[in-house]
């Protein structure tokens, strides 16, 4: 079975393979520099992808309320960290909710104090061939400051494959029966690192440490070390940050990033079943082709989760309907957010099978999900 790391083209070292790029999408040579993947877009504010502005700006205002700093970097949000490959065309700040906002804007041989109101282009400030970390915070009036991370024509140095390495290392003996995380011991045996480096680790041990946590009895505790985890690492295009990104996605229902599944690992029959319109296609690799989508530690029930969705697409329900009875009896079935995946794969097995009362009760369920209330409204309305 073929490695995640063999879906590229090679381990060949370049900027764009470890940190999201804010290139220019129409006629920028600097997208052939990174690897293929799809434009998504995050929720400043939470871990929901989306691929349009107009869908983020539909969520932020249902689920987040009226007050919010945006910043959009040539053409993109960022939450609080991003690459401008091709150096910074568009530095527009927005302000919403907010009548004004005092402004930091720090950078080699640059710093500018000001005053910003509503929605402002600050690239004015920024030197036109301008290279480097530049930092800006933003502390709105009667709100709380945040701070954001840019870095434009290059990258500090990044020692991406001995991290890896480490890492693993690290995570296979720490989630293990009597492991312990200590990020004492990761950083003692890292030595000193820059800033990104340092997100990259604390990232991997927020990982491992909601992990640990989970397989000793502490579900509860580990709910914010999977969301910090999250976010740390959502800007990183490493494979193995890929690789937590999906499991993190598929535990948290954030399913917009399983898109940066490989096209040929089982994790992309699950990008296709949560995040294309039912009834989807999706056909299994052969086994020569399938690439292993774990390379970092995933739970039992992820696992499973991932191999039973692919069983839908083959044809046989009652393969698919056998697992789906043993996750649904699984501990971590019960979990609110996988009773609701459990729920969706259920409706649509029996809509498949024709069992339409069977199929409307189900829905009935969902009928007010977030995510998945609006194909149930369809079934239920059609």
């Amino acid at each position: 079975m073929a490695d995640w790391k063999d879906f590229y083209e090679d381990n060949k070292e370049s900027l764009g393979q470890y940190l999201d790029s804010l290139a220019e999408r129409k006629g920028s040579k600097g997208i052939a520099k990174t690897p293929s993947a799809p434009p998504l877009q995050f929720c400043p504010l939470c871990h929901a992808a989306f691929f349009e502005d107009i869908e983020i700006a539909r969520h932020v205002l249902t689920i987040h309320g009226p007050q919010h700093i945006y910043l959009r970097v040539n053409g993109q949000i960022i939450r609080d960290i991003g690459w401008a490959e091709q150096g910074i065309s568009e530095l527009r700040l927005v302000l919403l909710g907010f009548s004004q906002a005092a402004v930091e804007i720090a950078g080699v041989q640059l710093h500018r104090a000001l005053s910003v109101a509503g929605d402002e282009n600050l690239k004015r400030f920024i030197p036109a061939n301008f290279e480097g970390e530049l930092t800006l915070r933003v502390e709105p009036l009667g709100g709380n400051a945040r701070e954001f991370t840019l870095y434009s024509r290059s990258l500090p140095q990044f020692r991406r494959g001995s991290l890896d390495a480490l890492i693993q290392s690290w995570s296979d003996q720490d989630t293990k029966p009597g492991g312990t995380p200590d990020i004492g011991r990761w950083r003692e045996l890292t030595g000193d690192m820059g800033m990104l480096e340092n997100r990259y680790l604390n990232g991997f041990f927020e990982y491992v440490l909601a992990f640990h946590l989970v397989n000793n009895g502490q579900a509860d505790r580990a709910k914010q070390h999977f969301e910090d985890a999250f976010g740390l690492l959502l800007p990183f295009r490493t494979h193995l940050a890929h690789s937590a990104q999906c499991v993190l996605g598929l535990r948290m229902n954030c399913f917009g990033v399983l898109a940066r599944a490989p096209r040929k690992s089982v994790v992309s029959a699950s990008d296709q079943f949560f995040n294309q319109p039912f009834p989807s296609q999706w056909a299994r690799p052969t086994a020569a082709e399938e690439v292993n989508p774990f390379m970092t530690y995933a739970d039992e029930f992820t696992i499973r989760l991932v191999r039973v969705i692919a069983d839908f697409y083959d044809g046989d329900p009652s393969v698919c309907g056998g697992g789906l009875e043993a996750l649904e009896f699984h501990p971590s079935g019960k979990e609110k957010n996988n009773e609701d995946k459990l729920l969706l794969l259920r409706a649509r097995l029996q809509r498949q099978a024709g069992r339409a009362g069977q199929a409307r009760a189900t829905y009935e369920m969902l009928r007010y999900h977030p995510l998945f209330g609006t194909e149930a409204e369809e079934y239920l309305n059609g």
